[in-house]
C-alpha cells in the first residue's frame, strides 16, 4: 500500500503548473518562450473568500531570460523599474532595508542593521529565510537558513554567504514540500485577538489578511512570481500566511515558497498585460481604489529580463590591441569606404534621416589640460618630476599658451571629417541627391556642432549642386539636436531612472587599476602623494583624456604622449571612462527620445510628399550614444547584471569624433507599389536594430521600424 501512496505523491507533485491552473476563475497565457502568465479571479475555497491572484511562471531552463535583483538609489515604483530594464515581468521584493539583507551582484546594500522592526520594539523576525541568485540569473535557491538562529547569528551567516544576490524575508511558506507557513501563526487565534498584537508583530502581520507577494520554486525548475490582491471587500480579501501557503500548495505544488514584502507594496508588472501604460496587472492597494494606479515607491525588485548574446564578446582584446579604440569618445572617425549591401532588386534610396556628432575638436573642458598641468607644476615645485615628467610639463605649458583659448573648438581634422562624410553620402547614394532634392540641417547651439553642420552642407552644395540646402540653428531645433539640455522648454518626462551598479567610477578605477602607481612613476619620482590637492581619480580621468584627445589636434601642436601609459593601462582607463559615460548618459534616454520622434515625423512627411534628400541633425556624443541605447543599435541597449559585463554591450568607442547614424530609405523604382525599406548605418557601416526581424539582409520594413521605435521610446517617455 505504501508503494501506491508514494507513486501517487510523486505523480501529484509532478503535475505541470499549466494543468494546475485549469479551472473556474483561472486564465492563462504564454507571454514569451518559457514564460506563462496566470490570473485568478473568483471565490477561493482555500481562504473561503473572493480573491484576485496573479502569477508569472518562468521555466529557468529557458536560456533566453534571466532573473535580476534590482536595488534603486531612490524609492521607485515597480512599473518604472519594469520599464527601465525592459523587463518581461517585475515584482516588488524585500521588506524595509533596516530589517533584511539585500545583496546585489556581490554588494551588500543592507545586512540587517537593526535588531527591531523599524522603530517598533518588535524583535526583527523578517530574515528567517532567503532567496538566493547566482551571477547568471538562472540558478535560484530558496532556503530556510535563518531558522533557529539568533538575530546576530543570522546577520553573521548572511554576511558570509558566497551567493552574489540575496534577499532575506519571512515567513517561509513551503520548505521541501513541508507547508511550514501554515503553522507560522496559531490558527486558533481570532481576528479580535490578532488585533491586540503590535502591527509589526509577526503574529498579527502574518495572521491577518493582506495583499501578499511571494516567490516559489517547483521541483522541475520553474520560478513563480506571485501577487495576491487584498483590502477590497467583496472583490479580493487578501490572504494570511496560512491561506497563501495552502493556496500555493493546491494550485502550484512548489517545493519551496517564500513570502516577501506585501500589503501596499504588492505590485506585479507583465509585458503586454494589465494597464496599457504601466503594465501593472494587479490592483495595488495604495490609493484604496480597484485600479492599477496605487503603486508604492520601493527600493528592491525582481525583474525577469531577456538576455541577448554579447554584442561584442572580444571587446577587451580589441581595445587592448588597438589604442584608437581605447581612446573611446576621443577616437577619430575612420574615413575609409565601407562595403555596403546593394539595394534590394527594384528599389532605390530616396532620402536619409541622420544624426551626427561634431567632428574632432580640442578638449571640451579646460580641465583636460589644466588638471595635469597643475599636478606637474606641483611636482616641479616639490622637485618630484622624472625626466619624462619634466618633458611633459614643458610641452604642456607651451601648448597651454594658445590651447586655453581653443577649448572646445573644431580642429581642421574635424572640418575635413564632415566634408568626407558629405562626399561619401553623395557617392554612395546619388539618387538621394538628384536635382530637386532638399537638404534640411539643424544643429545644437554649440559652435563646434554648427561648424560641423556648415562643413557638411558646404561639401553637399559642391557635390550635389541640384539639391536645395537649408541650415539653421534655434530653440525650435532643440528637440532634434540637443534635447537633454536643462533649459529645454519642450523636454519630455518619463519614468524614474536609477543607475544599476553600486560602484562609483572612482571605486571602479581603484578596483580595475590597482597598479596605478606604476603609471604615476613615469612622471613622478615619488608616487606616494605626488598630486597635491588633486584627487587621484580626478587626475587620471583628465590625464587619460589628455592622451586620448591628442589624435584630434594638428600634428604641429601635439604633445608627445608616447609611453605615458602602457596599452593595458590605456585599455583599463577606457573601461573606466566607458562606465562613467554610461552612468552620465543613462538618464538622457527620456529627453533624447524626441529625436526618434523627429526622425519618424520627418521620414513620414517625406514619404507622403515623395521628396528626396536628407534631414541632418548635429550635436554631441552624449546624445548619439543615448540614441544607440534607445534604439538598441548593435546591442547597445542592454544593461547586464554585472558592471564588468557592461563593455560587451555599451561601448563608447562606437561614437568617435564625427560619428553619425544614417537611416537610408528605399522605395520601389518607377512608382511601383511595395513596402518602404530602411537600413541603418552607424559610422558608415551597416548596423542592426535590437532583435527586430529584418526584411532582407540589413534592410527593414519602415512600418516595422516605426512600430519598434515607438515601442522602445515608450520605455522612457510618459506619453
Amino acid at each position: 500500500m505504501r508503494h501506491y501512496f508514494l507513486f501517487f505523491l510523486a505523480s501529484f507533485l509532478a503535475i505541470p503548473a499549466a494543468l494546475a491552473q485549469q479551472g473556474p476563475g483561472w486564465t492563462s497565457k504564454a507571454i514569451a518562450d518559457g514564460i506563462d502568465y496566470y490570473s485568478y479571479s473568483g471565490f477561493d475555497t482555500v481562504s473561503g473568500a473572493p480573491q484576485e491572484v496573479f502569477v508569472v511562471d518562468w521555466d529557468t531552463a529557458d536560456g533566453k531570460h534571466a532573473l535580476r535583483y534590482t536595488w534603486t538609489d531612490k524609492m521607485t515604483v515597480t512599473s518604472d523599474v519594469f520599464r527601465q530594464f525592459n523587463a518581461v515581468a517585475a515584482l516588488n521584493a524585500a521588506y524595509e532595508p533596516e530589517s533584511v539583507v539585500v545583496k546585489e551582484n556581490g554588494h551588500y546594500y543592507s545586512c540587517m542593521p537593526k535588531d527591531t522592526v523599524m522603530t517598533n520594539p518588535v524583535p526583527n523576525w523578517k530574515s528567517e529565510a532567503a532567496i538566493y541568485l547566482d551571477g547568471t540569473g538562472h540558478n535560484i535557491s530558496i532556503a530556510f537558513d535563518g531558522k533557529g538562529r539568533s538575530i546576530a547569528e543570522q546577520r553573521e551567516f548572511y554576511a558570509n554567504s558566497s551567493w552574489e544576490n540575496i534577499f532575506t524575508s519571512a515567513p517561509m511558506l513551503i520548505d521541501d514540500y513541508n507547508p511550514v507557513g501554515a503553522f507560522f501563526v496559531d490558527s486558533t487565534l481570532t481576528a479580535e485577538q490578532l488585533k491586540e498584537y503590535n502591527y509589526e508583530d509577526p503574529v498579527r502581520h502574518q495572521g491577518v489578511r493582506h495583499p501578499r507577494t511571494a516567490v516559489a520554486l517547483t521541483a522541475d525548475g520553474h520560478f513563480l512570481m506571485i501577487a495576491v490582491d487584498g483590502r477590497k471587500a467583496g472583490i479580493s480579501e487578501g490572504m494570511s500566511a496560512r491561506e497563501l501557503t495552502r493556496f500555493l500548495e493546491r494550485h502550484f505544488h512548489p517545493r519551496y515558497a517564500l513570502n516577501m514584502d506585501g500589503g501596499g507594496s504588492t505590485t506585479l508588472c507583465v509585458r503586454g498585460e494589465g494597464d496599457p501604460n504601466t503594465n501593472v496587472v494587479n490592483y495595488p492597494s495604495g490609493n484604496k481604489k480597484h485600479d492599477h494606479a496605487g503603486e508604492r515607491r520601493l527600493l528592491s525588485h525582481f525583474c525577469l529580463v531577456e538576455v541577448p548574446e554579447a554584442a561584442d564578446a572580444d571587446v577587451r582584446a580589441k581595445v587592448l590591441s588597438d589604442r584608437t579604440l581605447a581612446a573611446g569618445e576621443d577616437r577619430v572617425y575612420d574615413m575609409s569606404e565601407k562595403k555596403l549591401t546593394p539595394s534590394p532588386k527594384g528599389y532605390e534610396p530616396v532620402f536619409i534621416e541622420h544624426y551626427g556628432r561634431h567632428g574632432s575638436r580640442y578638449a571640451y573642458t579646460a580641465r583636460t589640460y589644466s588638471v595635469p598641468l597643475r599636478a606637474l607644476k606641483h611636482g616641479a615645485d616639490e622637485g618630484n618630476l622624472t625626466v619624462r615628467g619634466q618633458k611633459l610639463l614643458s610641452e604642456l605649458e607651451a601648448f597651454w599658451q594658445e590651447g586655453q583659448y581653443k577649448v572646445g573648438d573644431l580642429t581642421p581634422l574635424g572640418w575635413e571629417q564632415h566634408q568626407w562624410i558629405a562626399r561619401n553620402m553623395v557617392k554612395s547614394f546619388p539618387s538621394v541627391f538628384k536635382k530637386g532634392s532638399s537638404v534640411d540641417a539643424c544643429s545644437s547651439a554649440s559652435v563646434r556642432s554648427i561648424m560641423s553642420m556648415t562643413s557638411c552642407c558646404a561639401a553637399l552644395s559642391r557635390e550635389a549642386p541640384g539639391s536645395q540646402i537649408y541650415a539653421h540653428q534655434g530653440l525650435l531645433d532643440i528637440q532634434a539636436a540637443r534635447p537633454n539640455r536643462g533649459d529645454n522648454p519642450f523636454i519630455y518626462s518619463g519614468p524614474a531612472s536609477s543607475f544599476p551598479y553600486p560602484e562609483t567610477t572612482e571605486e571602479l578605477f581603484l578596483r580595475k587599476m590597482p597598479g596605478y602607481k606604476t603609471a604615476l612613476g613615469r612622471i613622478f619620482a615619488n608616487t606616494d602623494s605626488p598630486l597635491g590637492d588633486i584627487q587621484l581619480y580626478t587626475f587620471f580621468h583628465y590625464y587619460y583624456m589628455l592622451i586620448a584627445g591628442m589624435q584630434s589636434i594638428p600634428e604641429t601642436e601635439r604633445i608627445d604622449t608616447e609611453g605615458l601609459m602602457t596599452d593595458e593601462e590605456f585599455a583599463t582607463m577606457w573601461e573606466v571612462d566607458n562606465y562613467e559615460c554610461f552612468k552620465r548618459y543613462l538618464p538622457y534616454k527620456t529627453s533624447c527620445s524626441s529625436i526618434v520622434d523627429d526622425i519618424i515625423a520627418k521620414a513620414d512627411a517625406r514619404l507622403a510628399e515623395g521628396n528626396r534628400g536628407a534631414d541632418l541633425r548635429y550635436g554631441h556624443d552624449h546624445v548619439l550614444l543615448t540614441l544607440d541605447m534607445i534604439m538598441d543599435i548593435d546591442g547597445s541597449g542592454y544593461m547586464p547584471a554585472s558592471a564588468d559585463d557592461l563593455v560587451y554591450y555599451f561601448r563608447n568607442y562606437l561614437c568617435p569624433k564625427a560619428s553619425n547614424i544614417q537611416f537610408v530609405f528605399y522605395r520601389p523604382k518607377h512608382g511601383r507599389k511595395g513596402d518602404t525599406l530602411v537600413k541603418v548605418l552607424l559610422n558608415g557601416e551597416e548596423a542592426r536594430l535590437g532583435n527586430l526581424e529584418a526584411f532582407d539582409g540589413p534592410y527593414y520594413v519602415w512600418e516595422g521600424v516605426k512600430a519598434y521605435f515607438n515601442k522602445r521610446t515608450s520605455l522612457f517617455v510618459n506619453r
